[in-house]
């Protein structure tokens, strides 16, 4: 493990705890959350690189989501106490700032394939989250 890799992690540690902060998070769940929101940087550490970065991201999501209502289920707490600290970091922002930026910069053809590619990712984290809730149902389903 390299010291780019310790920092990346130590940040995305940090960011996580002031997103669960952000958020609310009672403190006592604070150690669920972080280890929550640490692992779509783990999935994408391991994930080979030939893998679509749509793919990645779905597979992120829909990990992070499962692991959300399982804990959730656990600490009769709102999935979304865990989710919402994890999803933050796979959203597209950059992307869609970039393509905006782009698209007033008159490069349509360039703003809309970045376009695009965002709008596949927000899909993809969308789509990995619903289907999380049908593959671990809430305690009302069940």
């Amino acid at each position: 493990m390299g010291f780019s890799d310790i920092n990346s992690l130590a940040l995305t540690i940090l960011g996580a705890l002031c997103f669960a902060i952000l958020n609310k998070t009672p403190p006592r769940y604070l150690a669920h959350t972080t280890s929550i929101a640490c692992v779509p940087r783990l999935i994408q550490g391991m994930i080979p690189g030939t893998w679509h970065p749509t793919l990645t991201t779905f597979v992120s999501s829909l990990t992070v989501a499962c692991l959300a209502h399982l804990v959730a289920r656990q600490t009769a707490k709102p999935a979304q106490t865990f989710l919402i600290p994890g999803v933050i970091y796979l959203l597209p922002g950059i992307a869609i700032y970039r393509a905006f930026a782009l698209g007033l910069g008159k490069e349509i053809e360039s703003a809309t394939a970045l376009g695009l590619s965002a709008m596949s990712t927000a899909w993809a984290i969308s789509f990995g989250i619903l289907l999380a809730n049908w593959v671990v149902p809430s305690r009302r389903t069940l």
